[in-house]
C-alpha cells in the first residue's frame, strides 16, 4: 500500500509540473468569471445560465486535463521506454496502472475543485446583493445545484480518464485525444439516436443494450438533466426522490470505471514491452 501511495504522489507531482496543467486551470477560471457577463439577454434566468456555462467549462477543463495527462503519462513512457525502468523495480503492473490512474485523477480533481471554488465564491458574491442581510437567508447563498453539477462533472471525468488510460496503451497523444473525443460525442448522442425506452424488435433491443453498456449515457450527468430532476423531479422519479438519481449515477459510473480499469490491467499484463 505504501508503494501505491508513493506511485500516486510521484505521478501527481509529475502532472502538476506540466505547463498545460496551469494553462487549463487558469483559462478555465477566466472563462468562468467571463460567463457572468454573458447574461444580458437571459430574462430572469441569469443564475441558471451562469451555472450551466460554468459547470460545462469545468467539465471540459477536467476532461482535457485527464485525457492529456493519460497520454503523457502512459503513451509518453512507452515512447521513451521509461516504463522499463519502472517495471524493472519491484512494482507490479497492477500498481503501475493504478498509480497512474489515481495520480491523474488527483491532479484533475484539484483543477475541478479550484475552479468549482472560484465559481461558488463568484456566485455567492453575486447572490449576496440580491439577498437581504438576514441569517435565515444566508443558506440561499450556496448554490447546491451547482455543487451537484460539479460532482457529476467528476463522474464524467473519471469515466473519460479511464477510457483514455486504456487507449494510451496502444496509441499516441493525437490518436488518443481523437478517440476520446469520438467516445465523448457518442456518450452524449446515444440518448438522441437510440432512446433507451424505444424497444421494438429483439435485435434493436440488443443493440440498444450493447450501446448503453459500452457508451455510458452522459446526458444523465449534464446540467440539463440535473435541472429537470431538481425542478421537475416527477419527470424521472415517481416518488420525487432526487437521492435515487444521485445514487444511481454514482454507482453506475463507479462500476463502469472499475470494469474499464480491469480491462486496462488485463491488456497491460499482456502487452509486449520492448
Amino acid at each position: 500500500m505504501n508503494l501505491l501511495v508513493s506511485l500516486v504522489f510521484s505521478n501527481f507531482m509529475e502532472i502538476v509540473r506540466q505547463p498545460f496543467y496551469y494553462i487549463i486551470l487558469l483559462s478555465g477560471c477566466f472563462i468562468i468569471l467571463m460567463s457572468f457577463g454573458f447574461t444580458f439577454f437571459a430574462f430572469g434566468e441569469e443564475s441558471r445560465m451562469i451555472r450551466d456555462m460554468a459547470v460545462s467549462t469545468i467539465t471540459i477543463c477536467g476532461l482535457l486535463s485527464g485525457c492529456l495527462s493519460s497520454s503523457i503519462m502512459i503513451a509518453g513512457e512507452f515512447e521513451r521506454q521509461t516504463v522499463l525502468i519502472v517495471l524493472s523495480k519491484p512494482v507490479s503492473k497492477v500498481y503501475f496502472i493504478l498509480g497512474k490512474y489515481l495520480g491523474i485523477l488527483a491532479a484533475t480533481f484539484l483543477i475541478v475543485f479550484f475552479q468549482g471554488f472560484v465559481l461558488e465564491v463568484a456566485l455567492i458574491m453575486r447572490n449576496y446583493n440580491t439577498i437581504q442581510n438576514d441569517i435565515a437567508n444566508l443558506a440561499g447563498l450556496v448554490d447546491l445545484v451547482c455543487i451537484l453539477g460539479i460532482a457529476f462533472s467528476l463522474l464524467q471525468i473519471m469515466i473519460m480518464t479511464t477510457v483514455s488510460l486504456v487507449v494510451s496503451l496502444y496509441f499516441n497523444t493525437i490518436a488518443n485525444l481523437t478517440i476520446c473525443l469520438f467516445f465523448f460525442i457518442c456518450c452524449n448522442a446515444f440518448s438522441y439516436i437510440l432512446p433507451i425506452h424505444s424497444y421494438g424488435e429483439a435485435g434493436l433491443s440488443a443493440i440498444i443494450t450493447i450501446c448503453y453498456t459500452v457508451f455510458p449515457n452522459f446526458q444523465n450527468l449534464n446540467m440539463a438533466a440535473i435541472n429537470k430532476v431538481v425542478v421537475f423531479p416527477a419527470l424521472l422519479w415517481k416518488d420525487c426522490i432526487v437521492i435515487q438519481y444521485v445514487v444511481y449515477n454514482i454507482m453506475h459510473s463507479t462500476i463502469y470505471c472499475i470494469a474499464v480499469m480491469w480491462v486496462a490491467v488485463f491488456l497491460f499484463k499482456r502487452k509486449e514491452i520492448a
